[in-house]
């Protein structure tokens, strides 16, 4: 039997509501994760993306990731990933340069064999306009009875719901030239599954709650592999409660109204999303605050939407509701543009560490490269033909 650790987005580095403390839930649900790995003796552990929350995480955030990965290096057992959507660059990897440490390896397209019997492939995240290019091509695993494992990051309908999906894993699989025994996914964060055109497909889910609205338990999932069979199950992490208050304030409503809704919760140690809904009064969102972290709650964020104008949702606009990102990157994807422009257009309109006295320098310098490569494959072509000739 194989057994195989699936974690993904495990948003390293992650100030969530600007909170160290938030940082820091991340770095030990991770922590959690591998320790989990070890403790349960597997054979490798996977990876499906968004290791980093950023492209550029801080330095301290990187040593701790390696310093977790070390555990599972001085246990002998081997670490895979791919790349996410938020810690994709454009030139070399996070995972490149760990993998220098010896703790982590890249999958690709080629078969990376554990146990003689399960072949991992990985491909990375894929912006919408490069996606109808994109080659999904696998080499062939050296065994016909090797079990085939395809670990992709993107989101994919039937499993996410139609208006948050990219793509449909049915058109994976029509695309990918060997047969694929199982997917495991990464970009949603909530644990999920099914079984398309006969093969397991599953999220892992995120390690820790990256919104609100994250509500289930974090999970990772453990891959038992034998004879060509699969068997997963869902091992819950310990992480840090989230706690929702509302609090509908009338007009007269004081500071010890506030004081008695707060009470009412269980908050030590939690992080707690308040929302302030209602009439507007003299109680301030900092009053709510202190009032809240008063009561123990290690992380606060509040939401006052009082004196917001109330509208019915059947009133609104209708269809799917999608992301400015990714109304632009279908768009994008219409228009028929080069790769180097598309890479720039990405670069600028998602890092967010990139200062505007910065951009002129980045295109530049992105254009020269890519002027380079070109001409370095030109170079290529006229000595191959050179040679033949």
């Amino acid at each position: 039997m194989t057994r195989i650790l699936h974690l993904s987005d495990t948003h390293l580095g992650n100030r969530q509501y600007g909170s160290d403390i938030r940082r820091d839930d991340f770095t030990n649900a991770f922590d959690a994760a591998i320790n989990r790995a070890v403790s349960e003796d597997v054979d490798a552990v996977i990876h499906t993306g968004d290791l980093f929350h950023r492209r550029t995480p801080s330095l301290p955030v990187v040593t701790d990731c390696i310093q977790t990965l070390r555990k599972l290096s001085d246990a002998d057992i081997p670490f895979y990933g791919i790349v996410g959507n938020h810690d994709r660059k454009m030139d070399e990897q996070w995972l490149d340069l760990i993998r220098e440490t010896g703790t982590a390896e890249r999958l690709d397209r080629t078969p990376t064999t554990v146990n003689d019997d399960v072949a991992l492939y990985g491909i990375d995240a894929v912006t919408k306009p490069a996606w109808e290019a994109t080659d999904f091509t696998l080499d062939e695993p050296e065994n016909d009875d090797t079990f085939c494992l395809l670990g992709l990051h993107q989101l994919f309908e039937p499993l996410v719901p139609e208006f948050y999906a990219d793509h449909d894993l049915v058109e994976v699989l029509e695309r990918v030239n060997i047969d694929v025994d199982a997917l495991a996914l990464g970009d949603y964060h909530q644990t999920e599954s099914g079984i398309i055109d006969g093969v397991p497909a599953w999220y892992a889910g995120s390690t820790e709650r990256c919104a609100t609205d994250e509500v289930e338990p974090r999970t990772v999932s453990l891959l038992e592999i034998e004879d060509g069979e699969l068997d997963r199950r869902e091992i819950e992490l310990d992480t840090r409660e989230f706690v929702s208050i509302r609090i509908e304030f009338d007009e007269e409503d004081s500071h010890g109204y506030a004081r008695d809704q707060i009470a009412r919760h269980q908050l030590d140690d939690t992080v707690a999303i308040v929302t302030l809904a209602g009439e507007r009064t003299p109680v301030t969102s900092s009053d709510v605050y202190e009032m809240v972290v008063d009561n123990g709650a290690a992380v606060c964020k509040v939401d006052d939407r009082r004196g917001r104008t109330q509208f019915d949702p059947e009133d609104g606009p209708q269809g799917a509701i999608q992301s400015a990102d990714k109304l632009i990157e279908e768009k994008l994807a219409e228009q028929n543009l080069s790769e180097i422009t598309t890479a720039v257009e990405e670069r600028i309109r998602s890092d967010d560490d990139l200062a505007t006295n910065e951009i002129d320098d980045v295109i530049e310098g992105m254009i020269q490269d890519a002027q380079t490569d070109a001409f370095a494959d030109l170079d290529d072509a006229d000595n191959d033909e050179v040679s033949e000739q």
